[in-house]
């Protein structure tokens, strides 16, 4: 299964930058069923509190991830200081350095230029992330030596098909749906909370690894319950992360 003949070019020791690429889209069609109507109802979202077509699309694309533009959009027209709007965007985003510090081991084994590893991150969102992490434990599981385990193709595929359907549609979001009124009453936004509880669901380590992942779900649920949305996601990190570590010790 570990040679560059196998039917599975997932398994290959050399898999060519197409090919990974077009195998990374592949896998990542289904979720845009969620991710193209949430990109949708964020441009309507934005053109209601005064951003442009153009304004839209830069920022899903410079800021690839919803939650915080989402959170930015809200507090656009609410006249808050730049201040404001900068650490709210922070602390939802605080994420994505526990996603970076999780898969950079894999990505160093493959010494990849700066370049390649700043553009790597630069798209990864969390369904990136999680895709990615899928296909590491795919390959890991399946012999390949460490320096081939993380897919740069497969990951760019992944992370380039969800970017470039992200800030398009939000851009076609702005620019037609400003008339359309609040399109999340048709419960399009469910698509959110659905698309990671399917990434959770799929990504599910054994019981015994569990914990950290209940923590951070049940510290994120009660506290959404008092505290804003960046409060509780900030919490249920920090509480998660503790929990890992306490837990290896």
């Amino acid at each position: 299964m570990t040679d560059s003949s196998t039917d599975d070019p997932g398994l290959c020791l050399a898999e060519p930058v197409a090919a990974g690429m077009i195998r990374g889209m592949k896998t990542t069609a289904p979720l845009l069923v969620g991710i193209i109507p949430l990109a949708f109802i964020l441009g309507t979202q934005g053109a209601q509190h005064g951003l442009t077509a153009v304004g839209m699309s830069l920022m899903a694309g410079l800021n690839f991830a919803g939650g915080s533009e989402f959170a930015a959009v809200a507090l656009w027209s609410a006249a808050p200081s730049f201040v404001v709007i900068f650490i709210t965007t922070w602390l939802i985003n605080c994420r994505h350095i526990v996603l970076g510090a999780a898969l950079t081991p894999w990505m160093e084994r493959q010494k990849l230029s700066v370049p390649k590893e700043m553009l790597a991150f630069f798209i990864m969102c969390d369904e990136t992330w999680a895709l990615s992490m899928q296909d590491v434990n795919r390959r890991r599981k399946a012999g390949l030596p460490a320096e081939k385990i993380f897919s740069w193709p497969f990951h760019m595929g992944v992370g380039l098909t969800l970017w470039s359907s992200w800030w398009f549609t939000a851009g076609v979001g702005a620019l037609f749906g400003g008339a359309l009124g609040d399109l999340s009453r048709w419960g399009f936004m469910m698509a959110f909370p659905a698309t990671f509880i399917g990434l959770v669901v799929s990504m599910r380590p054994t019981l015994k690894k569990s914990l950290p992942m209940a923590v951070s779900a049940v510290a994120a649920a009660l506290a959404s319950l008092w505290l804003p949305l960046h409060w509780s996601i900030l919490i249920a990190t920090i509480l998660g992360l503790g929990t890992a570590v306490v837990k290896n010790d």
